[in-house]
């Protein structure tokens, strides 16, 4: 019933106002930190071992923007980081495995272009040992070959301290502030198939209910608190946490769902 709780509706899990929020990012600076300890713990080598392979799932849409914007970024320091940015000057999305310095990329650059068309598009980037893959609304689009490129250090190593962050929205030195929305955010500890990105994709919106029937998930964090400067992920209870003043994204009802 609506109003009570967490409702399902037509497989889209709102807040409990029965309302479906995304977050919207203005492209300055906006950011969520969602590094904590017992996060870090998950993604370690001894747990999930997220460096070694993963998943993320993300939907977005792009406004008008003149600057480079970061989706998320799991970074155990500068020189190793599994990131996804957009790059404004070529309006396309680059999929980032950087391992002891080596990066590879992985590129979607749609003739059409992402920026200001209204839409959101769901992004899934994959890595295990061997190559990176980027998936836009449903189809492969470019995969790296990343044998013999691995991240020094773990998730863990700097646990609650500098030097490990998973953060969205911005990046370290504040050049890359997304400007747009940003719903249904999941990890996963193993590589999705063609199979799974196609049943998350749904023909286009937001299926809430099928993010857990695909891979070993770690974290879903839906937006929906609609209120309020954290959010928190429904699987394991991770939280993220708004920058803060000025530096804090906003909860919208244009979202994934719709």
């Amino acid at each position: 019933m609506l109003g009570l709780g967490n409702s399902l509706i037509s497989g889209v899990a709102l807040d409990e106002f029965g309302i479906n929020h995304s977050v919207l990012f203005d492209g300055s600076n906006d950011e969520i930190d969602f590094t904590t300890t017992a996060l870090q713990t998950a993604l370690n080598a001894s747990n999930a071992n997220f460096k070694a392979s993963g998943s993320v799932s993300i939907w977005a849409r792009f406004e008008n923007t003149s600057s480079n914007g970061q989706l998320w970024d799991f970074c155990i320091d500068t020189n190793n980081r599994i990131q996804l940015q957009y790059k404004h000057s070529d309006d396309k999305l680059t999929f980032t495995f950087k391992g002891a310095s080596t990066s590879k990329l992985t590129n979607y650059d749609p003739s059409s272009g992402l920026e200001g068309d209204g839409n959101f598009h769901h992004i899934v980037c994959t890595w295990d040992g061997s190559s990176a893959k980027l998936y836009v609304d449903g189809s492969l689009r470019d995969t790296v070959d990343i044998e013999g490129v691995a991240l020094a250090g773990d998730f863990d190593d700097a646990a609650g301290a500098t030097g490990v962050e998973f953060i969205q929205g911005t990046s370290f030195n504040g050049n890359a502030d997304f400007n747009g929305y940003l719903d249904d955010f999941a990890i996963y500890s193993d590589v999705l198939s063609a199979t799974n990105v196609t049943n998350l994709y749904n023909s286009g919106t937001s299926d809430q209910s099928k993010v857990s029937t695909v891979g070993t998930i770690i974290a879903h964090w839906t937006f929906n608190e609609g209120t309020g400067t954290t959010v928190t992920d429904r699987i394991n209870g991770y939280v993220g946490n708004f920058g803060t003043g000025a530096n804090a994204p906003v909860f919208s009802t244009t979202n994934a769902g719709a």
